[in-house]
């Protein structure tokens, strides 16, 4: 079977993380964008780890980052702000690991070296 991927632009994706994670206000209003990150992120860097030896160690760690970006999209919102300010900064750095993953994984899956 053969597994392919779209070339995925992290840097806008990347950049709104940052900006959420560095933004002097809360950055409630990125809630829906992360989230739209994160949907997009997780199935690119799957199919990555899936074209990849079951032994590779950049792989099972992006497996356990992809699981972990996957349960915080799917946590609940807590109740009042500074809950949801939490939950959009974990998904904001869930996206920044998403995109380190898929930056590093992208070229071993393809069989070139980085």
């Amino acid at each position: 079977m053969k597994i392919t991927t779209s070339r995925v632009d992290v840097a806008p994706m990347r950049e709104t993380a940052r900006s959420t994670l560095s933004a002097d206000k809360e950055r409630l209003d990125d809630y829906d964008e992360l989230r739209g990150c994160v949907q997009q992120l997780v199935p690119q860097v799957r199919a990555l780890i899936a074209r990849l030896p079951t032994d590779d160690a950049p792989a099972r760690v992006a497996q356990i980052g992809v699981d972990e970006a996957w349960r915080r999209l799917h946590t609940p919102r807590g109740f009042g702000p500074d809950a949801a300010l939490r939950q959009v900064q974990r998904l904001a750095r869930s996206v920044l690991s998403l995109c380190d993953h898929y930056e590093n994984l992208a070229p071993a899956a393809d069989g070139r070296s980085s």
